[in-house]
């Protein structure tokens, strides 16, 4: 950020909305588009607009407004959006497979790069060009692969022991679709998020031995966030 100041939670699931907002006019060829506009759309006032995109930078010019191509950008750039990074998959029964086959992770600036189960009649099947892999390979193809981040779609009673093995494998972030409640400190405002859904529930991230982990309630996830 401009100040060198982390954004406030409510700042930043506000940008993505900015972001949803501005990739949709890059759709339609729009050029520009003021605090007004944008605060019209998203019933947030233009001073809040203003206030929230002064932190990247870029200044609307009056009448004019924002470039709506640079804001994008300056927006997808300060969440890491553009960087792809690596993520695993936990669990390949029917909610692995729906993560594995949707589009959120290049949506988010992710690439699924493994997928993991202890099921050995699912282990050594695919999903696309990925082939499942035993549980007890995860420690070396997180390393081998770079993977910085894992998900987390078993059956809760696993749900535990599966992010102790994410964590102790060297992910940075988890993205746990059961319901374990990881009793630890809670991240305070200021933790980065990129591509916070507006239509989704979910816990603000907890910590556990230095992994961000968030815990999710709904499925429909359009987006995921960095460390």
């Amino acid at each position: 950020m401009r100040d060198g100041k982390r954004l406030s939670r409510a700042t930043v699931l506000r940008m993505e909305l900015y972001l949803d907002v501005l990739e949709t006019l890059q759709k339609t060829g729009q050029k520009n588009v003021t605090s007004s506009e944008l605060g019209q759309t998203l019933g947030v006032s233009p001073e809040k607009v203003r206030q929230d995109l002064s932190c990247l930078g870029p200044e609307g010019r009056p009448k004019v407004g924002y470039d709506v191509d640079v804001l994008t950008q300056m927006i997808r750039s300060a969440f890491d959006l553009d960087f792809v990074k690596k993520v695993c998959l936990v669990g390949y029964g029917n909610l692995g497979k729906a993560l594995a086959g949707s589009n959120i992770w290049a949506k988010a600036g992710f690439s699924l790069a493994a997928i993991f189960d202890r099921d050995h009649d699912v282990i050594g099947t695919e999903s696309g060009d990925i082939r499942v892999r035993s549980i007890t390979e995860m420690f070396g193809v997180v390393k081998s692969e770079g993977i910085v981040a894992g998900v987390i779609a078993v059956p809760v009673e696993a749900a535990k022991d599966t992010a102790d093995l994410l964590v102790n494998a060297g992910v940075r972030a988890i993205w746990n679709f059961a319901r374990y409640e990881a009793h630890k400190r809670t991240v305070g405002a200021g933790v980065s998020l990129a591509r916070q859904s507006k239509d989704r529930e979910c816990h603000w991230p907890t910590l556990v031995n230095n992994c961000t982990i968030l815990l999710v309630k709904r499925i429909n996830l359009q987006c995921l966030f960095r460390t």
